[in-house]
């Protein structure tokens, strides 16, 4: 980590849910917390953090960004990119595409723009990059196209990254349902949610707390304890995988599978007994 004395951890999203709460949470235990705001810049503690309005699907937005962080001096530790949007929800060929094209760039491509930006201020040599995937990477993500198209390019992009960096410990983590405000853009879609709907109704009315931003933090802290020769590249699945409980052997796993928790078609050299072109 940075050799100053206290690290630092740049949050693109501060005003998201699990931006603000991350934040408050490393405050909590004396990081410096710098991050961006696109436009409610309130909350509890922001007099405490470096704020800094930024649109990520807005070029000339990232490039102010960029010249702040350089004026300021900025050097980041860890880098956690918490921004997103599930519109436009609906069918692929039922969605306009310009916005589908927009979400692509809030979910994806402006996030990146950003990480590129900042790619040179960071502070040591074991920097982390935290991402975030979603729903849809085992699975056809029906009527959320952009958001989920988004998670696995993000998710592609944390195996190259950390292929191609060797002083940057890029992994993303799968939260699972967490309460937080986005759930909201299903309810307002309504029936272009399809069965999504009545799940996120469900979920809302119960008394399931989904995961809680204490488990995100804890996660998060595993990775970046683990460092980039365990976890760099992988997917980190918070619900389903081993991380809390017998984490220690997770490591040694990780350590000896390079293709554990990565996008892979397995079994591309399986052939049948009979039927093979090669028979």
């Amino acid at each position: 980590m940075s050799v100053q004395n206290e690290p630092c951890i740049f949050i693109l999203g501060l005003s998201s849910d699990i931006g603000r709460e991350l934040a408050r949470r490393y405050l909590a235990q004396g990081w410096r917390v710098w991050g961006t705001y696109r436009h409610d810049r309130t909350g509890p503690g922001l007099d405490k953090m470096t704020c800094f309005p930024c649109d990520v699907t807005d070029s000339t937005s990232v490039q102010s960004l960029m010249a702040f962080c350089r004026e300021v001096g900025l050097r980041w530790d860890v880098f956690v990119g918490a921004v997103g949007t599930e519109k436009p929800i609906g069918p692929f060929f039922n969605c306009d595409f310009n916005s589908w094209e927009q979400s692509i760039q809030a979910n994806a491509l402006g996030l990146l723009r950003v990480l590129h930006g900042l790619y040179s201020f960071r502070a040591s040599a074991d920097s982390a990059c935290v991402l975030f995937a979603g729903t849809g990477t085992n699975n056809a993500a029906v009527n959320y196209s952009a958001y989920s198209a988004s998670k696995i390019f993000l998710i592609k992009m944390c195996e190259i990254l950390a292929a191609e960096e060797p002083d940057l410990n890029a992994f993303i983590i799968g939260p699972g349902v967490v309460r937080t405000k986005i759930h909201r853009q299903t309810l307002d879609a309504g029936r272009r949610s399809g069965a999504n709907y009545e799940k996120v109704v469900r979920f809302l009315e119960s008394s399931d707390p989904g995961v809680s931003h204490d488990e995100i933090f804890e996660c998060i802290n595993w990775c970046i304890e683990a460092g980039r020769s365990v976890v760099g590249g992988r997917n980190i699945s918070l619900v389903h995988d081993a991380w809390r409980h017998g984490g220690e052997r997770l490591k040694t796993y990780l350590r000896a599978d390079e293709d554990m928790y990565k996008l892979r078609r397995y079994k591309n050299a399986y052939l049948p007994i009979s039927g093979s072109h090669r028979d």
